[in-house]
């Protein structure tokens, strides 16, 4: 009986045992295994495209940086005022260059903006108010001079100012006594002849007086004045010194506006035209300027025709005696070639570049240049021909864009 009771056991653990292990019961393990890895890889995932989309974000800053650096790195931001103030002149390229006539000259004072200063008359210089580079307005007094010519031209200009007071109180009192009838005819034209003979007297008087140079003091000296505004550039007196009549005294011109004086080959004089700009350049300035004169005569010592140009110089960047290179560019009606003055190129990063004008300053400009003609380079490529560059004090623009990658490096 024990036997038959162990055996019923052992067939219900076997029963228990079968059904614990089935395929329903495999299920819940595998899918519990399943759940349990399901948040690791869906970690993992997210920590992947986490990274990709980090990798992606640095890219696109890191080309948006390289983009922003190569939009602003070659510019230099200068307000009008400023470039006015470090002499930076502005000028278009040439276009339709065919070459350019290389001349010396030397710059002199413009004659329409220059004056001699002397007296017509001979005498003692008491007082020399103005020194040699000074700045002096028109109708200032250089000098007072004594002189008996002057005393003498002095005292008719009182005498004939006196005669014509009275005259023309007695005029006017005869013309009224003549508009009430009470005066007669001959009295008024009398009295009116007597007025106008003594206005003529009186402008006489003193146009002896100015014919001196200027005019009297109440001391009767003759004060001597400037014709016109401008710097003083000569003066050849001093308190103390007799002079003569006709004698030149002082030189003044107005500096803002020069000359220059060309010596031209009978060839190169043959090619060019009153009108015809051309750029001095001297010790790295340049400054542009036109042709005003042309000579039709050839000077019989040097062989040469002299030519005029008139130079603006509102920065005193040029001085009267100065020996200067002028440059005659040539042009063509054809497209021709893109050329740019040799001052105007800097090298930048190994390469010659020019200074583009923009609405905020400056920007570099990458070129190819070809064959020097003169002060100008032809230029290759690298410009359209319709820009504004700068053409003198161009390293001033090439130091301000070393601060500017120097200040981006440190930063």
């Amino acid at each position: 009986m024990q036997w038959l009771s162990r055996l019923s056991t052992c067939a219900a653990l076997l029963v228990v045992v079968g059904c614990s292990r089935g395929p329903e019961g495999q299920q819940p393990s595998e899918s519990a295994e399943r759940s349990e890895a399901a948040p690791a890889n869906t970690a993992s995932a997210a920590k992947s495209s986490g990274e990709a989309e980090s990798r992606h974000e640095g890219k696109r800053d890191e080309e948006h940086g390289e983009k922003h650096e190569e939009e602003h790195s070659d510019a230099i931001a200068l307000t009008a005022e400023q470039i006015k103030a470090a002499g930076i002149d502005i000028a278009p390229v040439r276009r339709g260059f065919a070459g350019a006539i290389d001349a010396p000259a030397v710059i002199v004072a413009d004659p329409q903006h220059a004056s001699v200063v002397s007296s017509t008359v001979g005498g003692r210089v008491v007082e020399a108010t103005r020194n040699l580079g000074e700045t002096v307005a028109r109708g200032d007094t250089l000098a007072v001079i004594e002189s008996r010519e002057v005393a003498q031209f002095g005292a008719d200009a009182a005498i004939s100012r006196r005669q014509r007071e009275l005259a023309e109180a007695n005029f006017q009192r005869e013309e009224r006594l003549y508009a009430e009838k009470v005066s007669s005819r001959q009295e008024y034209e009398v009295a009116k002849a007597a007025y106008d003979e003594a206005r003529s007297r009186q402008r006489l008087a003193e146009q002896q007086v100015a014919s001196a140079g200027g005019r009297t003091d109440q001391a009767g000296r003759l004060l001597l004045r400037a014709p016109i505004s401008g710097v003083i550039t000569a003066r050849q007196v001093a308190r103390g010194d007799v002079i003569e009549a006709q004698a030149k005294l002082f030189e003044i011109a107005d500096l803002n506006t020069l000359s220059v004086e060309l010596s031209l080959t009978q060839a190169d004089a043959a090619r060019v035209s009153v009108g015809t700009a051309i750029d001095v350049t001297a010790d790295g300035r340049s400054s542009t300027g036109k042709i005003t004169y042309l000579s039709r005569v050839l000077d019989p010592a040097t062989r040469q025709v002299r030519a005029i140009a008139l130079l603006p110089n509102p920065q005193a960047r040029w001085r009267i005696g100065e020996t200067v290179r002028a440059a005659i560019a040539l042009g063509t009606d054809g497209a021709g070639q893109l050329a740019v003055p040799r001052t105007a190129v800097q090298t930048v990063e190994d390469k010659p570049s020019v200074f583009v004008r923009d609405k905020n300053g400056f920007s570099v400009r990458p070129i190819v240049l070809g064959q020097s003609a003169g002060t100008y380079v032809t230029v290759q490529s690298g410009l359209h021909g319709d820009e504004q560059i700068a053409v003198s004090n161009t390293y001033i623009l090439k130091a301000e864009l070393g601060k500017g990658e120097a200040g981006e490096d440190h930063d």
